[in-house]
Parts: C-alpha cells; sequence; structure tokens
C-alpha cells in the first residue's frame, strides 16, 4: 500500500444528515486540494456508546486508505448492500450512500 499522505491544515468537504434506523448520523467527506476524497468523519445523532466507537474506527480507517490511494468506489462498494436487523436502512449503507453522493457531484 502506498504511505498515506500528509493532511494540510483545512480541507474542503460536505456534511450529510443521514437517516437510519438507529437515528440520525452526520458522514463528512472531504477532498484534498486536489479534488480527490480524502477522509471520511462519522457522528451518530447521540452520544457515546459503542457505535459510535465503531464507526469511529471505520472513519479512521476508510480515512487512512483514502489517502494512501484507495479509490472510493471499492469503498462505497464494500459498504453498500450490508443488512442488519433493520434491513439495509443502516449505518454502514448510509456512509456508502454519503461516499457516493460525494463521488457524483460537480
Amino acid at each position: 500500500m502506498t504511505p498515506k499522505k500528509p493532511r494540510p491544515k483545512a480541507l474542503p468537504g460536505i456534511t450529510y444528515e443521514m437517516k437510519t434506523h438507529c437515528g440520525k448520523i452526520y458522514v463528512t467527506v472531504t477532498s484534498d486540494l486536489s479534488g480527490k476524497m480524502c477522509e471520511v468523519f462519522v457522528r451518530f445523532g447521540r452520544a457515546g456508546g459503542c457505535g459510535a466507537a465503531i464507526f469511529d474506527g471505520l472513519a479512521k480507517l476508510l480515512s487512512y486508505a483514502l489517502r494512501s490511494g484507495m479509490d472510493p468506489a471499492d469503498a462505497v462498494k464494500s459498504l453498500s448492500g450490508i443488512s442488519c436487523q433493520h434491513g439495509q436502512d443502516n449505518c454502514l449503507n448510509a456512509v456508502a450512500e454519503a461516499m457516493r453522493d460525494y463521488s457524483t457531484r460537480e
């Protein structure tokens, strides 16, 4: 894997409010100065809990992979279609949807 690129002090991005069966989550996607997606942050509408910790880890791993050259489409494909007891209206699909939307913006 390519070493991750250093992070500039400020990056442009968009925060999406996503509704899931677990409540609202906020997904922030940023791009580097060339416009390439490079970070993902996930925050639950409520603080704390195991889910918030798991998504912190997921966001760190996604950001590391993106800054190391991972194609965002591969991340979207990996996260899309995962089901839980609530079906596909879940947090992982919401993260994939936000990343997909960010990738297709003009």
